[in-house]
């Protein structure tokens, strides 16, 4: 096994999570760990799909470019995340990928992983598990946009940075927001304008402690709390 997989958030995400270690050194020797740099792109809407992606540090946006010649931020992907999934099916993404910030990426050619999956049929339940979770998760997005108001989406979106193993014994959380108000407002689908109000009303009411895109969430249960009522 490769020094670097041995802490690899990927290899702890969900879908690797009950990888004996006889599979785990086989699956790490076929992921390919790479340094990207802010704005560098992996892979354009349209372009062939070769790869399949596991971030292990760093963030990364994906992108839909829309008829009007705009672009539209369809979600932001964090350590752990795997994405370039369409690989495993498409001829081409349906999605640009772009680095947010400096990343540590792993990538796998389609047909390496492929071959891993024939070779590994129980590893290959976990796989479609593992989609049939990602759809779920699109689905409860779907609701999320639909249902919710902006506050409850702001605050849905602020929880989403949180890592679920980095609370702090004190129920806080300090970060850098990665996107700025209008790129969070193209993902919530609201106006600038409202995201900024709800950014205000979230700072009155203490949930939130905003200066520039530095954000502290001074007690976690009271913006979850928010994020459902």
């Amino acid at each position: 096994m490769k020094a670097a997989c041995g802490s690899c958030v990927v290899l702890k995400s969900a879908l690797f999570r009950g990888i004996s270690f006889e599979r785990f050194e086989r699956l790490s020797c076929i992921f390919r760990r790479g340094h990207y740099h802010r704005n560098q792109i992996l892979f354009f809407e349209g372009g062939e799909a070769h790869h399949l992606f596991a971030l292990n540090s760093g963030l990364v946006k994906l992108v839909k470019s829309l008829e009007n010649g705009k672009e539209r931020i369809t979600r932001v992907l964090f350590p752990g995340d795997l994405f370039g999934l369409e690989a495993l099916s498409e001829s081409i993404y349906p999605l640009t990928a772009v680095v947010l910030r400096d990343s540590e990426i792993c990538s796998v050619p389609r047909h390496q992983f492929l071959s891993f999956l024939r070779n590994n049929p129980d590893f290959s339940l976990e796989m479609i598990r593992f989609l049939v979770s990602e759809i779920s998760q699109a689905r409860t997005q779907m609701t999320n946009m639909s249902f919710k108001s902006a506050r409850m989406r702001v605050a849905t979106f602020l929880l989403s940075l949180v890592p679920k193993d980095d609370k702090s014994p004190a129920n806080s959380y300090s970060l850098t927001l990665p996107l700025t108000s209008q790129e969070i407002a193209e993902i919530l689908e609201l106006s600038p304008e409202t995201v900024s109000r709800t950014w205000q009303a979230l700072r009155q009411e203490g949930l939130i402690a905003k200066r520039g895109r530095s954000l502290l969430i001074p007690d976690l249960s009271a913006l979850e709390e928010t994020a459902r009522h």
